[in-house]
């Protein structure tokens, strides 16, 4: 079976063990680096060579596309073209398949199309204005709590709770509160008040009671617009397992053997999904894989409780934990032990020298950089691959500052980070000459453009320009552009006039955006204006271009739902993201050859590099931040 029975004899015990244990229910606890992607794809060819089952009858779930690919990659070395029978799925993707093979079950989601953040946000403020709300609806800001609650739905989305079952959730809540035995003070100065801590309890009730009105129009809205989120893909699959014994007995048939990677990242409404196709049996065969040690990081629903709900459901489950690791050397492993503790420390196995972990302390972010920049440039230069150098760092927007410095010393690095459309040069210059058009007339819209590179203005004859508008107010800005004599009258040069070729420009873009469709009139204004001869003719044109292709897939979705839409909608659109600090994020990490890589620790995880920097390690940004969370869902959301 080409490569397998090779792979197989390099395993150690455990994970020998691992992918033997092929019946029944199994829990492999995995630690980074110790081979848990090997095993998953060694125990499915382990299925298909000691039993007779069919291989689309093989169901393996892991939680992002590239993860997926290199399972179902490692998979073709060791058993073939049979490997792409195998249903190899992230969880989204397994649900949105089983919606397209049984659309007839799902009535509430065929036919309808996905919802952007941008629309959430308009349906909660729409809700909200119309609403009346007390505590989500503070005079002050009515709509300070939208980006709360659409963060409250998603998460009870991802506990697999409807709208319904919230409400009753909350009623009950509502009820038990006023059983409370102690909730008065019964002597004191505070004597016949509510006690303090109840009070903020109440609070907290009232808030999720409005909430769950706000829900409930909510998912009405999406309804008679046809229209999904993200979540529902997986909330309206386990709501119609749950109902719809046909279609479970099915999918129960469909799959004999269930694998579940990164386990530690499972919500609770997956977790359910799972149970309700493994439910035809007491000890199914179903094989996850986690760590324990990253589930304490809650992503998307996923917690320690969901990582040990598992064993609870299957108390005689094989436990393996695997404890060598073939990445690190053991200074690595053991400092990591114990900042975060697991069941047993990992050991290396691995030929890797053993060196000290460096740790620097800088008294500026800029200090740091320069250090880390020049430290790297001295390793390249003594021959070290540039891309054997990773950089890694919390946030997204710390890759800015230590690429530029990277660029001044001459050293060519890669950002693999989504980065906000909205801080990329030539998507601001867009943006400012389509601002000047929607609002013409606008002097306030008009300045800005002046400042655009790519009308060629001198700075000299631009301060001339508005210093004279500002102090004669005689003419607004738009009749100096009109008429050459107010520029001869500035003592500014009118022929092959820059100013004056904008003046024109304006004017023929302000009637043409009249004439063109949306997405007709977004390339003809990046023609028109110079900006794609501009991205063209200078370097990085490739990726420059991606931003425009990302700004314009914004529009697509905007022309997709409104056909007429316009200038004006599209910036109602953009108003409500920067309002509401939305991100427009374009996908970064195109393989830059010998670069240095620049990726947040999230993004690292299961990669490997020689050498490794972690820039801003302080309080306040990998830990001790203090996020207080100000519509907190009742406890009994995560005890269903």
């Amino acid at each position: 079976m080409y490569l397998f029975e090779e792979s197989y004899k390099k395993l150690n015990k455990e994970q020998r063990a691992a992918v033997d244990a092929i019946e029944g229910p199994v829990m492999v606890v995995a630690g980074p680096g110790t081979g848990k992607t090997q095993i998953l794809s060694l125990r499915i060819a382990n299925i298909l060579k000691k039993t007779d089952t069919k291989p689309e009858q093989i169901l393996a779930l892991t939680f992002t596309e590239a993860a997926a690919y290199n399972m179902r990659r490692r998979l073709a070395q060791l058993v073939g073209s049979v490997a792409y029978r195998v249903t190899i799925n992230t969880f989204h993707g397994f649900c949105n398949d089983v919606i397209k093979k049984y659309p007839e079950d799902f009535p509430r989601i065929i036919g309808s199309k996905g919802i952007t953040e941008v629309e959430q946000v308009s349906i909660i403020e729409k809700i909200i204005e119309e609403g009346s709300f007390v505590l989500l609806k503070p005079f002050g800001d009515r709509f300070l709590y939208v980006r709360d609650i659409l963060k409250s739905i998603s998460e009870l989305k991802r506990e697999g709770i409807s709208c319904t079952q919230f409400s009753e959730l909350v009623i009950k809540e509502k009820r038990e509160f006023t059983t409370i035995p102690d909730l008065y003070h019964v002597k004191g100065a505070h004597k016949g008040k509510m006690k303090g801590e109840y009070q903020k309890y109440e609070r907290k009730i009232l808030k999720n009671e409005e909430l769950a009105t706000i829900y409930t129009a909510y998912e009405r809205a999406l309804t008679e617009r046809k229209q999904y989120d993200f979540n529902d893909m997986i909330l309206e699959v386990l709501k119609t397992l749950l109902v719809n014994t046909t279609l479970l007995q099915m999918l129960q048939e469909e799959h004999q053997y269930i694998l579940v990677d990164e386990h530690q990242d499972t919500n609770n409404a997956q977790n359910k999904i799972i149970e309700q196709i493994m439910s035809y049996h007491e000890n199914p065969n179903l094989f996850v894989v986690g760590d324990e040690k990253q589930a304490i990081f809650r992503f998307q629903g996923a917690s320690l409780e969901n990582f040990n709900y598992f064993q609870k459901i299957y108390p005689t489950a094989k436990l393996i934990t695997l404890t060598e690791n073939y990445r690190s050397t053991q200074t690595v492993l053991d400092t990591a032990h114990r900042l975060i503790p697991g069941r047993v420390p990992l050991t290396k196995n691995v030929s890797h020298t053993e060196k000290a972990i460096q740790i620097g302390e800088f008294e500026t972010e800029a200090s740091e950089r320069y250090f880390v920049a020049h430290d790297i440039k001295k390793k390249i230069d003594t021959g070290v691959p540039a891309s054997e150098i990773a950089i890694l760092y919390r946030n997204n927007k710390d890759a800015f500052p230590i690429a530029r410095d990277l660029a001044r010393l001459g050293v060519s690095c890669v950002i693999e980070s989504d980065e906000d459309l909205f801080s990329q040069s030539d998507v601001q210059k867009l943006l400012v000459i389509l601002r000047a058009v929607c609002g013409y007339g606008n002097d306030v819209h008009l300045v800005p453009l002046l400042h655009v590179s790519l009308f060629g203005i001198d700075p000299l004859d631009m301060y001339k320009f508005l210093q004279t508008v500002s102090l004669t107010k005689e003419y607004s800005v738009y009749d100096y552009l009109s008429e050459q004599r107010l520029l001869e009258k500035m003592g500014l040069p009118t022929k092959d006039s820059p100013l004056v070729a904008l003046g024109g420009k304006l004017k023929r873009w302000v009637h043409e955006s009249h004439e063109k469709d949306l997405m007709t009139f977004f390339e003809y204004i990046v023609r028109d204006s110079g900006l794609l001869e501009n991205i063209i003719t200078h370097g990085n044109s490739i990726e420059r271009l991606d931003a425009l292709n990302a700004l314009f897939d914004e529009v697509r979705s905007i022309v997709e739902i409104n056909a007429q839409a316009t200038l004006t909608d599209f910036f109602a659109y953009i108003d409500t993201i920067k309002k509401h600090n939305l991100f427009l994020r374009r996908h970064r990490g195109r393989s830059a050859g010998n670069a240095v890589h620049l990726m947040t620790v999230h993004r690292a995880k299961g990669l490997e590099f020689a050498h490794v920097y972690i820039i801003r390690v302080v309080n306040g940004v990998f830990g001790g931040k203090i996020e207080r969370e100000r519509l907190p869902l009742i406890e009994s959301v995560y005890k269903i």
